[in-house]
């Protein structure tokens, strides 16, 4: 046992000099206005604007096949997301483990003064560089024509995006990496096995709730 935890030990010190190294390099000095800009396309909000895109479009298209698969992908592993990262892990982010060293947090897209969540303070696996490449999957998934084309797309994008987390001071190497690997875990899960589930279900409510919106209106 002590040996396990000597070998885990030298994995966080690793952790910390590689993330430090990067944090505090002139590149990051350089680029940190762009990582934050960046960032804002890894955020919930973002996501949250894709979503409603594909709502519209599935509206008017009556297609509502991408905006199903999208939504059940994301429900599915937002969930085991989080009972990993705020449950299990609990692992605190750099600006929070490293205060001493000067980390601070740069990835505030829009600064609103707020009180941070005790949840907000976590940082394993990195959300950002998970759901970026996640979402990769699905896209590719449905446009399966240019299934290898918009995949390696998004693992570009996904690199940045990692980089990006660094740089910002909100994840250390090892919970980017982590994200990669999870990114990949759920969407097998998803697409290899439970989509056409919930497929099922949302057409489902689709069909049960549609009488009563068209009563409604």
């Amino acid at each position: 046992m002590s040996s396990l935890s000597e070998y885990l030990g030298k994995i966080e010190d690793w952790d910390h000099r590689a993330f430090l190294s990067i944090y505090k390099s002139d590149f990051s000095r350089k680029t940190k206005k762009f990582a934050i800009v960046y960032s804002f396309f890894g955020s919930m909000y973002f996501w949250g604007l894709v979503w409603l895109i594909w709502y519209f479009y599935g509206y008017i298209t009556k297609d509502y096949y991408l905006l199903v698969l999208f939504t059940g992908g994301f429900e599915q592993s937002i969930i085991i997301h989080s009972i990993i990262r705020y449950k299990i892990i609990r692992r605190n982010r750099p600006f929070v483990t490293l205060q001493n060293e000067g980390v601070k947090k740069y990835d505030d897209f829009i600064r609103i003064p707020y009180i941070m969540k005790e949840s907000e303070k976590q940082s394993f696996p990195s959300g950002h560089v998970t759901f970026v490449l996640f979402f990769g999957f699905i896209f590719a998934y449905y446009f399966t024509q240019f299934f290898w084309i918009i995949l390696s797309v998004f693992i570009i994008l996904d690199i940045i995006m990692a980089i990006s987390r660094l740089i910002l001071g909100v994840h250390f190497p090892i919970d980017v990496f982590f994200g990669f690997f999870f990114a990949i875990l759920y969407a097998l899960l998803y697409l290899g096995i439970t989509y056409t589930y919930w497929v099922t279900f949302y057409y489902w409510l689709g069909q049960t709730f549609s009488p009563i919106i068209h009563f409604w209106l």
